[in-house]
């Protein structure tokens, strides 16, 4: 009897990896099907995305997931199959939203490392037409804060972001903030309000987010802004909560117009897949050597996760340390900056006095007017200005 069209085993496999791991499945697939290791390449799921259709014509696509955000998995998939190309995903988060999110858009099965090759090649191939359901667009805006430098005012920076986002004569946008600091956090408190334990519950359970949840954990600041905040107690760890942002900030998306996330430096180091969620990322940097070249490494490696991502350098004059000029710290992160927060500390203090965003408490001081120009660049299409000068003429060569 003749065999199935749709069945995988009679399909020959292309391979697109990104780790040791990734490759020596690849490799037991192959060889279990009497494929060529030569059809084993790099790049991952977003690689097999960005090449043209035409290339897969009657095989299956084993991707592996690598570092992007599942937001942009998806959406990789979807292209895929929407072209007809049988895809199987492979990865290293092992939960059960992950595995319902890459099936909705169409992929055939997704594995969680490690997986053999038999059970990859038991996968039931079915139509399109049956498998792929369009995702929920995320309608909201998603950017991230950091601070390339420790007490230059980047936490103060996204709260301040958020209330403009939030404010009648702001933006007027139903906005979440997001408090990524599991550890020192301190959004809650400068707000003059107690932690949104329900923070760990949506970091553990991700896939359980949905509208009904996030009125029930997160904290109302006013009408159209509400926080997410929370400091880990004694026995827990904060790594163990990270990676669960990736998943987290795609949902608030769907759910808020604007979702500002204050981000610890070294959990985006960690964690770059979290960059791939994000529409813009806002650098806080001071006029030093160190922050300067923090903000390289983290211009750097985010690239590599999301080559899409606005990324908006900001100097900060809370820290002047060596004072470099905006042209040097321009001409080394190959960007223009965006903007200069000034000095404003007794306009700083009465806000922090009142429990209250600056941007709210004294609108027309140099440092809230700051705040606007920023949100108006990372509410932009467009890309920043890069800077003229060519990269490698900087600081650090």
């Amino acid at each position: 009897m003749p065999f199935d069209s749709q069945d995988i085993r009679h399909k020959p496999f292309v391979a697109f990896v990104c780790t040791d791991v990734g490759a020596a499945t690849a490799r037991a697939v192959m060889t279990a099907s009497g494929g060529s290791e030569e059809t084993i390449h790099g790049g991952g799921l977003s690689g097999a995305a960005r090449l043209s259709p035409d290339t897969f014509t009657g095989q299956v696509v084993l991707a592996e997931l690598g570092q992007i955000g599942l937001e942009m998995a998806c959406e990789c998939v979807s292209e895929l199959r929407q072209s007809g190309i049988d895809v199987i995903v492979l990865g290293k988060p092992d939960d059960l939203g992950t595995y319902r999110a890459l099936r909705q858009v169409g992929a055939l099965d997704y594995f969680p490392f490690p997986v053999e090759a038999n059970d990859i090649l038991a996968v039931d191939a079915v139509p399109v037409s049956a498998q792929v359901v369009p995702m929920a667009p995320t309608k909201g805006r998603s950017i991230g804060v950091v601070g390339c430098k420790g007490g230059v005012g980047a936490s103060l920076l996204a709260q301040n972001l958020a209330a403009h986002a939030a404010a009648e004569k702001g933006a007027a946008l139903r906005t979440a903030l997001v408090d990524a600091d599991l550890e020192f956090g301190t959004q809650a408190i400068d707000l003059d309000r107690e932690d949104t334990r329900g923070l760990f519950d949506a970091l553990s359970a991700p896939e359980r987010v949905d509208s009904t949840f996030i009125t029930a954990t997160m904290e109302q600041i006013g009408e159209r802004l509400s926080l997410y905040s929370g400091q880990v107690r004694a026995g827990q760890e904060a790594g163990g909560f990270e990676a669960g942002f990736a998943a987290l900030l795609p949902r608030l998306q769907s759910d808020f117009d604007a979702v500002i996330t204050d981000i610890p430096r070294g959990m985006l180091l960690r964690h770059p897949e979290i960059a791939a969620g994000l529409n813009s990322l806002v650098l806080v940097i001071p006029a030093g050597y160190g922050a300067v070249n923090a903000a390289s490494r983290l211009i750097d490696h985010v690239a590599r996760a999301s080559s899409d991502l606005t990324i908006l350098p900001v100097l900060s004059e809370v820290r002047m340390d060596a004072g470099i000029s905006d042209k040097d710290i321009a001409n080394t992160l190959g960007r223009a900056l965006t903007a200069r927060l000034p000095r404003c500390d007794a306009a700083l203090a009465k806000a922090h006095r009142a429990a209250k965003p600056l941007v709210l408490h004294q609108r027309r001081a140099p440092w809230a007017k700051a705040v606007g120009h920023i949100w108006d660049a990372a509410m932009a299409d467009a890309k920043p200005q890069t800077a003229p000068a060519k990269r490698r003429k900087g600081l650090f060569g």
